[in-house]
């Protein structure tokens, strides 16, 4: 990222100019930086007061400025300010890389805002041969997986429905494959990661909990291509210099999980002789230049899913995949003012089906997104300004299920496509009030417009959302952050708990069913010196209009009317964040601790009493270790705990009038086994040939084979004919105990 910014009134003179070169962290001139005449040898350097000149120049001429340590600026003479400002490249600044996988937190005035470069991704463990980007934000305070067997998610007490995703400023609906153990995003496309979960701009709207944007790969110099092979998945990425306006990303991944299945015979995991399951995922990206100002992208992907189980006679199948394509246009205008244009579609699907007795059925959901959004940003030297608008057009179908009891059809009215717009403006400010107090504020106003079905009538909601950020930074080395955010969102999700499947039902805000909204008031403090990062946070979040089936059961799938079996409370979730990245010579450090509690409150659950949320997560502990031993090898370990899941588990089923119902115990009385891990890791790498590297990787995974849980099962004992049928509860486990060897290749 660099910079450029106006002090004063500036004129290029017809054959010469002078400019001034500053780092924009330390504000000091920058001596020695490269200025360049593109495509000629002619050029200069700064002076010991970053000051350079040039001669016999025209304005349309094309300079790169450089240097070892900074990130290098292409900029046409026109665009010249008296004041030029250059970001340090801290990939290849090796002495100051005091952080192992998060940027500093001091410099930001938005708290709990997380930056990851590609760099900081590379230096990440291995996860079952895998270098995964969503995981790196679990590693974070107050972040989490959902249980095993649930994609997601889960920030500071919120479902994964109050995540928004974006890849590329495209929206994508699941980011998991095989319910969180793989992401859905290939971090070789990756370029950064920026994550936030308190103060985040007003330029994404329509979710409470957090926002992670991810941008892929943009231009490239040379054609190269990365790629891995290894027991688990292969992929490969090329980044293909087409031409000098055209770049090409092409990138794919598939597992082969199915030829394990000999290894784990008998065995209650996934890879069980009559499991099976493979997921793959396809990104293609183009990147033109239509000139020197304009800049047009497009890009497809696609994620798949498979999951199959025929254990005991059982023929359960569960698919689920996004798919999603768009376009964005980039202009400049001038060094301080640019604007950005996307159009996409994001189509989201997910099915399975049972025969679970006395059942026999399938079911499937979908959800799809089309969008256009158009914003301005000015970056000044005492402020920085975005402005915007966005329209998105969604279609939900909760449900579309088929199902039979003792081979006889269950009569189901299946619910229709719930259609409905929103339409948004939006502004960010971020501004200096004194040379200690830096401020950001934002507000975004959006319009909810349904459509009329069998259902629910046409209704139109509007929301307000403003949100702002303070820093003090009374120190060089420490600063205190607070925030607060009012944010709303129009679609609720409800979660079938009780059988933890990947299947969530998404339904829309009605008249009898308001738009969930959240406040949040979140003060933070940060202390970074050399080698060493603290942080800390303390959060209260309260969420209204927070939706969970009646009984989170199966019950609901046979449902006529979802929204009769819908129930709106509200919940509360406060907590405190550490977290600490400290690097010792060649040894780096990162730990996170959260402790937190989420309560729900409805009317018609538990007397109207407190009780914890589904989400609710006590205790969150991770620890990464990473140590370069030499040029060559690199050990990493990985420590995971987290408090289980809440559930509330069934009963038994009665059947009363030909029709089975479930009954349950207390809502979320019961409670997943604590999950915890510990993987090790070991890369060498291979002697540098030419353009060819290569890396082996040895990831052991769970090493002390503990068992966590993938999912429950309830199986019954019993006959339909009969009035009473038992449950009896069986888990299905993760994997256990497994080594993986991968080889990663670029060239």
């Amino acid at each position: 990222m660099v910079i450029v910014l106006y002090i004063n009134s500036f004129s290029v003179a017809q054959n010469s100019f002078s400019s001034k070169v500053l780092d924009i962290e330390t504000n000091l001139p920058v001596q020695d930086v490269s200025v360049k005449i593109e495509n000629t040898n002619k050029g200069t350097y700064t002076d010991s007061k970053g000051v350079f000149m040039l001669e016999n120049i025209n304005s349309n001429t094309t300079l790169m400025l450089s240097k070892i340590g900074y990130e290098t600026l292409t900029i046409v003479v026109e665009d010249l300010s008296k004041v030029i400002y250059i970001t340090p490249d801290i990939s290849t600044l090796k002495e100051v890389v005091v952080r192992s996988f998060s940027s500093s937190q001091l410099k930001k005035v938005i708290p709990d805002q997380i930056y990851f470069s590609k760099k900081d991704i590379e230096k990440m463990p291995f996860i079952l041969g895998e270098k995964d980007v969503i995981k790196l934000i679990q590693y974070t305070p107050g972040v989490q997986q959902a249980t095993e067997g649930q994609s997601g998610l889960l920030v500071r007490g919120g479902n994964a429905s109050m995540n928004l995703t974006l890849l590329d400023n495209i929206y994508l609906h699941n980011t998991a494959h095989l319910g969180g153990l793989f992401s859905a995003i290939n971090s070789d496309f990756v370029s950064s990661l920026e994550f936030s979960k308190a103060g985040f701009d007003a330029f994404y709207g329509g979710r409470l909990a957090s926002v992670t944007a991810i941008k892929s790969l943009d231009k490239t110099d040379s054609t190269n291509f990365t790629g891995s092979l290894g027991l688990l998945s292969a992929k490969l990425t090329g980044h293909i210099k087409v031409n000098k306006k055209n770049t090409l990303l092409i990138s794919g991944r598939r597992t082969y999980l199915e030829v394990l299945k000999p290894f784990f015979k008998g065995d209650n995991s996934i890879l069980g002789e009559d499991k099976n399951y493979f997921l793959y995922d396809v990104l293609v990206k183009d990147n033109l230049k239509l000139s020197k100002k304009s800049d047009l992208e497009a890009l497809f992907y696609i994620t798949r899913d498979n999951f199959r189980d025929q254990t005991k006679g059982r023929n359960r199948k569960l698919n689920w995949g996004n798919m999603l394509f768009g376009a964005t246009y980039k202009h400049q205008f001038s060094s301080s003012l640019s604007s950005q244009t996307t159009l996409s579609n994001s189509f989201y699907e997910f099915s399975f089906s049972d025969d679970e007795f006395p059942f026999d059925y399938n079911a499937n959901s979908t959800f799809n997104v089309f969008s256009l959004n158009h914003f301005f940003l000015w970056k000044k030297t005492n402020y920085t300004l975005k402005v915007g608008a966005a329209y998105n057009k969604n279609k939900i179908l909760p449900k579309d299920v088929k199902a039979t009891i003792d081979n006889s059809p269950i009569d189901i009215l299946n619910q229709e496509t719930y259609k409905y717009d929103d339409v948004s403006a939006f502004a960010d400010l971020e501004f200096p009030i004194s040379s200690k107090l830096k401020a950001k504020a934002g507000l975004r106003l959006t319009t909810f417009l349904t459509e009329r079905n069998a259902l629910i009538d046409r209704e139109t909601f509007y929301n307000v959302e403003p949100r702002i950020s303070f820093k003090y930074q009374f120190l060089e080395d420490q600063a205190f952050k607070l925030s607060y955010q009012r944010l709303g969102q129009f679609i609720h999700q409800a979660s079938i708990s009780s059988f933890s499947l990947p299947a969530d039902f998404f339904i829309i805000s009605t008249k009898n069913l308001k738009p969930q909204s959240s406040n949040q008031i979140s003060l933070g403090h940060s202390y970074e010196t050399s080698g060493l990062q603290l942080n800390s946070a303390l959060y209260y979040k309260n969420v209204s209009h927070y939706t969970e089936f009646e009984n989170g059961s199966v019950n609901n799938l046979f449902s006529n009317n979802i929204y009769e079996d819908i129930l709106v409370g509200q919940f509360n979730s406060y907590g405190l964040e550490f977290s600490i990245n400290k690097k010792i010579n060649k040894l780096t450090v990162q730990g996170a601790l959260t402790l937190s509690k989420t309560v729900a409150n409805f009317d018609e659950i538990n007397e109207g009493n407190n009780f914890p949320s589904t989400f609710d997560r006590p205790i969150n502990i991770n620890t990464i270790f990473h140590y370069k031993l030499n040029d060559r090898i690199e050990l990493g370990a990985l420590f995971l705990f987290s408090s289980g899941q809440n559930y509330t588990k069934p009963r038994d089923i009665r059947v009363i009038s030909e029709r089975p119902i479930l009954n349950f115990e207390p809502k979320n009385a019961s409670r997943f086994p604590s999950y915890h891990r510990l993987d090790l890791s070991c890369t060498y790498a291979f002697k540098q040939k030419g353009k060819w590297q290569s890396k082996l990787n040895l990831t052991l995974y769970n090493i002390y084979n503990n068992k966590n849980p993938f999912q429950i099962n309830f199986n019954t004992e019993g006959d339909v004919e009969d009035a009473f049928i038992e449950i009896k509860e069986t888990r299905d486990n993760l994997f256990p105990f497994l080594p993986t060897l991968n080889w990663l290749f670029s060239f």
